[in-house]
């Protein structure tokens, strides 16, 4: 438990309670598929149903289930939106720091989810990474300077989970984030509520749709 609470937001969120677990228990259960990795890791290589992809890539890393890697790693460009997601954090899930060159390249393909692909590399928190999310969020941290709204699904925030993990280690990041600091305020507000949930230098106990105008 102690470990846990001290977990990045990015990574805590990750992990399942019993009641989710016994959900997709329940799930498998009526679809008549084993709750078990092999049994599952068999749906995802089959596509079959297409509806139980996404539960079945977060449920074999609940099972810990490192030898599912390979066959979640195939599914992050998957014409499903549901499954890149959930196969990506997935392999972040199982094999951490490990898949970093993997995840990075992730972040440069077409056709994959870069929220999630940021979401997968802030919960791992390696620092090799660095220099593709900082290459990334200089981008798009130009253009919402610019305009605000032009990041509707908030895929920054997880490029700000990342990159304030990494202070330590890039102290010059700090200029960064404080230039987004001000850029946050201004962001559509859905946004701003992910900042203060997957986010700790966002986190605010009193406001739960994270920074105002009002509050810089």
């Amino acid at each position: 438990m102690e470990a846990s609470q001290k977990l990045h937001p990015t990574a805590a969120l990750l992990l399942p309670d019993e009641e989710s677990l016994t959900d997709d228990m329940s799930y498998f259960r009526r679809l008549g598929v084993k709750y078990e990795a092999d049994a599952l890791i068999d749906l995802l290589k089959r596509e079959k149903p297409k509806s139980a992809m996404p539960v079945a890539c977060h449920s074999v890393a609940d099972l810990n289930a490192k030898h599912a890697v390979p066959v979640l790693k195939k599914l992050a460009d998957y014409p499903v939106q549901d499954v890149k997601a959930t196969s990506v954090l997935a392999v972040a899930r199982l094999a951490g720091s490990e898949e970093t060159p993997w995840l990075v390249e992730c972040l440069s393909r077409k056709r994959t989810l870069k929220g999630y692909v940021l979401w997968a590399l802030a919960a791992v928190g390696d620092p090799a990474a660095y220099g593709a999310v900082k290459t990334w969020f200089e981008k798009h941290l130009r253009k919402l300077e610019s305009n605000p709204t032009g990041d509707p699904l908030g895929n920054v925030v997880f490029a700000v989970a990342y990159l304030e993990q990494m202070t330590e280690h890039h102290p010059e990041v700090m200029g960064l984030l404080d230039q987004f600091k001000v850029v946050a305020p201004r962001l559509p507000e859905n946004v701003r509520s992910e900042l203060g949930h997957f986010t700790r230098m966002f986190a605010d106990r009193k406001n739960k749709h994270g920074p105002r105008e009002s509050d810089v």
